[in-house]
């Protein structure tokens, strides 16, 4: 708990460093500064510097990073302080479970107080908060990732507001910001999903902002303070509250299977909210609705995997955003994004009683920017080295290889055309535009002093394989990589990943058929039981449970 407040926020202490942290606005880092110092309630005898603080301004000479005031204080029962009282200009986010235990997977109840530089007050907000994510969240990991539901709609730095936010600790990634970096890119170059004029304020990203975050009296580290993608983030049309009625539907990809690269298809089912590696976000199964709805996934799968090249090429933009997916395509090229074709992407249906047409959205970007999903750099340069700035990306989406191979509508030109677009003075891949967002988040962390705390404490931790954490040599290898990889696209036509043989393989083999029996009884339309599924190549619809449903 705090000891004292400046200019009425709580200075948080680590108990592990006997460190004071305290935020100011950046504009007084480099100047002197006369704040306001108040004891919270139970100390006493408080000094800086040997000078008495009784609820006294108190001149601080020359604040920077890395200067440092000596606190002493004493409580009457005879607790003692000696720290070292630090300035960031960085907000900083305290957590306080309510158990002795802390966080775990399971929700439960804390307080979540927040100081933010240019603000006089330390706002203390309830909340229901657990550890979140996939393989940052097996059990030997550390620097935990956390999800925030608050007791009521929250703003932070005048981005939406709402009960839920992501604390993303950036945990196997040694500058920790690429995620951020990567999403803030995204926002920049996409372009709006194509029901943009009914939801004017649909976002195909999500924005946040970096904190320094303390779990309970231990400062944890940098922390990427951010919106989540759901139904409110896109503007998804709502479920039919009185009928039941599915409309807006998403889907997201978290592990790898062959349905993420639109090669392969199943049956599946409305009652289960996880189908080869997806899972159903919106609407929520059991707290939306008692049902979701596959189809517009399941359709579009099975349109890419099977139809002939003239109905490919006058159908595909039924299915599929083809200007959002265009600029997908080009990004995760740009950034490197091995771990984000099928898995850590998210695909949204505005209406489906309208459209089933599908938009891409990129989630989880920590393997980016020369860097792998495991957390460990691999430098050296060669075709097969993943984060080499002229590494030719093959993993990619059966749908994008269909594109590129049948050349949908000139396709491969609209993506190069698109690419010179963007590429020019200005706009958001230019060389200096995309080295300005990194060098934005390096200097705030540079100069506010928490780069120099994320490297004492994390350097080293498993959760980076044992890596150094170097800010520095970090942010000079991503400018580099960033300045190679650029070059490498303008001399490279896109697409750049169109070398591998597996589609090509692909193409000419016939689909597997899944001949598992059914836990269900399965009807054809006809009204017979079908006894093997699927009973033949030609059949489509089934009936299951008195739900009709696409086989192969």
């Amino acid at each position: 708990m705090a000891q004292l407040k400046v200019d009425g926020r709580n200075v948080c202490l680590d108990t592990l460093t006997s460190t004071l942290l305290a935020t100011v606005p950046e504009a007084m880092f480099g100047h002197d500064a006369t704040l306001q110092v108040e004891k919270m309630q139970g100390w006493q005898d408080v000094t800086i510097n040997g000078t008495v603080i009784d609820d006294t301004s108190f001149l601080f000479s020359q604040l920077s990073a890395e200067s440092k005031w000596t606190v002493k204080a004493t409580k009457a029962d005879g607790t003692t302080l000696e720290a070292s009282l630090q300035f960031t200009f960085l907000p900083i986010v305290q957590l306080l479970p309510s158990i002795a235990e802390g966080f775990s997977n399971e929700y439960q109840q804390a307080r979540f107080l927040f100081s933010y530089p240019d603000s006089a007050t330390t706002d203390t907000l309830t909340a229901r908060i657990k550890w979140r994510g996939g393989t940052t969240n097996a059990p030997n990991k550390h620097k935990r990732n956390y999800k925030v539901n608050f007791d009521e709609d929250q703003r932070f730095f005048g981005l939406r507001n709402d009960d839920k936010w992501m604390l993303d600790a950036g945990q196997p990634d040694v500058f920790r910001l690429r995620n951020r970096i990567a999403m803030d890119l995204w926002n920049k170059m996409a372009r709006k999903p194509y029901y943009i004029e009914q939801e004017p304020k649909a976002l195909n990203g999500v924005r946040g902002d970096v904190v320094e975050l303390f779990l309970g009296d231990e400062w944890r580290g940098i922390y990427n303070l951010s919106e989540f993608i759901d139904r409110k983030q896109l503007k998804l049309k709502k479920i039919d509250s009185k009928t039941g009625e599915i409309h807006g539907c998403l889907y997201k990809g978290v592990s790898w299977s062959k349905v993420q690269m639109f090669d392969y298809f199943d049956t599946y089912d409305n009652t289960k909210d996880t189908f080869f590696g997806y899972e159903f976000k919106y609407p929520e199964l059991g707290d939306d609705s008692d049902t979701v709805d596959w189809t517009p996934l399941i359709q579009a799968n099975n349109f890419v995997r099977n139809s002939s090249d003239n109905e490919f090429q006058e159908h595909i933009g039924d299915y599929f955003d083809i200007p959002v997916i265009i600029d997908y395509n080009i990004f995760y090229n740009v950034v490197n994004a091995i771990d984000n074709t099928g898995k850590n992407m998210y695909w949204a249906v505005y209406d489906k009683t309208t459209t089933k047409r599908l938009t891409p959205t990129p989630w989880d970007l920590d393997a980016t920017f020369g860097q792998r999903w495991g957390g460990r750099l691999e430098q050296e340069i060669d075709e097969g080295n993943y984060t080499s700035p002229d590494f030719k990306m093959d993993f990619e989406l059966y749908l994008t290889y269909r594109f590129f191979r049948d050349n949908f509508n000139d396709y491969v030109g609209q993506l190069n055309e698109r690419y010179q677009t963007l590429r020019q003075p200005g706009q958001p891949l230019h060389t200096d535009s995309i080295i300005a967002i990194v060098t934005h988040y390096y200097q705030a962390i540079k100069l506010s002093g928490a780069a120099a705390r994320e490297e004492a404490k994390w350097s080293g931790d498993d959760d980076v394989w044992n890596d150094v954490i170097d800010f520095d040599t970090e942010y000079d290898y991503i400018c580099d990589w960033i300045r190679r990889r650029m070059d490498f696209i303008d001399q490279t036509e896109l697409p750049l990943f169109y070398k591998s043989t597996y589609f090509d393989e692909l193409c000419t083999r016939t689909p597997a058929l899944n001949t598992q029996p059914s836990t269900h009884n399965i009807y054809d339309l006809s009204g017979r039981k079908v006894i093997s599924y699927p009973s033949s190549p030609n059949t489509r619809l089934y009936i299951r449970d008195r739900r009709k449903f696409i086989g192969k």
